[in-house]
């Protein structure tokens, strides 16, 4: 038997004129109940291994990011992302504010009762790999989409 983990990091940084950069790693790993019982040692580094890989990795990107080797952005679905070469489109990037804390924890706590993959729901509908990717009215569309799914099992 085993038990998923979900681990995960996220960084924004300032930008001049206002601006930021953010920069979030997801990452599910599977453990051996053995291990969580028996090996306690084992499993808390583990977790540090896999939250410094996240810590990487997160810092890599915004390196890019700074170095100006980072595409700039693109609103996609709702979602800032990279564009090779061309610039963006502010009206669009403008407008869609980012999903709050509340609905983030929302979204983790419904999906588990409702036992969704959320991760494969985020890039079913929405393209993204984590609820901190998500616009306001995204959460709020996916909270629905998941007590309703919560209310039918």
């Amino acid at each position: 038997m085993t038990t998923k983990l979900s681990v995960g990091v996220t960084r924004k940084v300032g930008q001049p004129n206002f601006g930021s950069a953010c920069a979030t790693c997801q990452l599910e790993i599977e453990i051996d109940n053995s291990l969580m019982n028996d090996h306690a040692d084992t499993l808390t580094e583990r977790i540090r291994r896999t939250f410094d890989l996240c810590r990487q990795e997160v810092d890599r990107e915004l390196m890019r990011h700074a170095d100006g080797s980072h595409s700039r952005p693109e609103a996609i679905n709702g979602n800032v992302r990279a564009r090779n070469g061309s610039s963006p489109q502010p009206t669009q990037a403008r407008r869609a504010r980012p999903a709050t804390d509340a609905q983030i924890r929302a979204i983790h706590a419904i999906a588990s009762k409702a036992n969704v993959r959320l991760a494969s729901e985020l890039d079913a509908e929405f393209g993204v790999a984590s609820p901190q990717s998500l616009t306001l009215q995204q959460a709020s569309e996916l909270i629905e989409k998941l007590k309703s799914q919560l209310t039918g099992q």
